[in-house]
């Protein structure tokens, strides 16, 4: 997620899934062969492969099963697995577009999401990997600390009590007594510095900004002023409710439209200082070294995102590792960054990812990759379009 209005009308939760599907109904409708999207997708084949490989291995590695009802079947993870075996394989092939494309619709269902209508409406933004400068001490230049996640900070798997009921649903706080409460909330930490000398500092950024970014994005890597290079990698949240600060200053009347949102705050240090009560969600950190600058961050499946093949999604009604096909438009820009246009996209891409506020079939963040010309793309999608999940055919 991004600093852009687009990504804050994701956070502020701009788009509602209407007509929920109730317990045991599918977001997902079956397509006719006759209205498939066109599969012809042959750019960035090894990117493609690598990233199916990835979804593989974490539906391999599942020691229980978690149904989801796909149009009119109950998948489970063994299924999503050998499709991607299957797609994998073809993937693999020489093929031309159109080979590709009839030996995919040869081998695959495809269903398309209801969306947040009811008929198919999926809203894409994206977001990226960006890249801080950073301080493993604390300077005049470098004073706002991230943080490692805290030893009393429980997370709560609700689907384990009710796995109908609370699908891909989490809650996170601390234990006080008998009782689970809320975690402390931003301003307890930025504003009265609660986790201030108990040594869970990681890093010191230069402006609340970019920690507030850096944790709006969920990972991202630190050049430290020494010349090392590590990933900052999410460990968990305060469970708090996400909301946008950039849609949270504009609605106060702090943040004029139509300005670069990232500059105008910059140069106006009392937005700087606004920024902890805006967002009540806090994200905790752990540092881990970056030994290959061509894998992308970790995803909520726990493995490496791939940028441009790795999607975010609501799991609760989006299995995730799953096989899909995405139709929208991206910005495209030249080589200055200017914006040239939206074109349209048709491509596969992985459910391997969540965010806080992608939520229902309606709603997918599209991983744009690292550094600057990913941040140009994240920073201007917010597109509608569709979204497909591809099962092999039944025997």
């Amino acid at each position: 997620m991004t600093l852009s209005a687009a990504a804050m009308m994701l956070l502020c939760g701009c788009v509602v899934f209407r007509h929920p599907p109730s317990s045991g109904e599918s977001a997902f409708q079956q397509v006719p062969l006759s209205r498939f999207p066109d599969f012809g997708d042959t750019k960035d084949r090894a990117a493609l492969i690598r990233a199916a490989q990835n979804s593989l291995s974490y539906l391999q590695s599942l020691n229980k099963e978690s149904l989801y009802t796909i149009g009119d079947r109950q998948v489970a993870p063994a299924l999503l697995a050998a499709s991607l075996k299957e797609f994998i394989k073809i993937a693999g092939e020489n093929l031309t577009a159109d080979e590709f494309k009839a030996k995919v619709a040869e081998k695959f269902e495809v269903y398309r999401s209801i969306g947040s209508d009811g008929k198919g409406l999926v809203v894409f933004s994206s977001y990226y990997e960006p890249v801080f400068k950073a301080s493993k001490t604390r300077t005049s230049e470098y004073k706002y600390p991230i943080y490692r996640r805290p030893p009393d900070l429980v997370d709560v798997n609700l689907e384990d009590f009710d796995a109908k009921k609370y699908k891909g649903e989490q809650v996170s706080g601390r234990v006080d007594g008998a009782k689970l409460i809320p975690y402390m909330a931003r301003t307890r930490v930025e504003i009265e510095r609660a986790l201030e000398g108990k040594g869970l500092e990681l890093a010191w950024l230069r402006s609340r900004l970019e920690v507030m970014n850096l944790q709006v994005e969920g990972s991202g890597r630190l050049e430290f002023t020494d010349g090392t290079v590590m990933r900052a990698d999410c460990a968990g949240t305060n469970g708090l409710a996400f909301s946008g600060h950039i849609s949270a200053l504009k609605k106060a009347g702090m943040l004029p439209d139509g300005v670069d949102s990232e500059e105008y705050i910059k140069s106006h240090p009392e937005l700087d200082a606004a920024l902890p009560y805006t967002n009540a969600r806090y994200v905790f950190f752990e540092l881990n070294p970056l030994e290959d600058a061509s894998i992308g961050p970790i995803g909520t499946f726990g493995g490496p995102l791939v940028g441009g093949r790795s999607v975010a999604v609501d799991t609760k009604y989006v299995p995730l590792g799953a096989l899909a096909f995405l139709e929208s438009t991206i910005p495209r820009f030249d080589s200055d960054g200017k914006l040239l246009e939206f074109s349209h996209v048709g491509k596969f891409v992985m459910a391997q990812d969540t965010g806080g506020a992608i939520k229902g079939p309606g709603r997918v963040d599209y991983f744009a990759g690292t550094g600057e010309e990913a941040k140009r793309i994240a920073n201007r999608t917010w597109q509608n379009g569709s979204l497909y999940l591809l099962l092999l055919k039944a025997d």
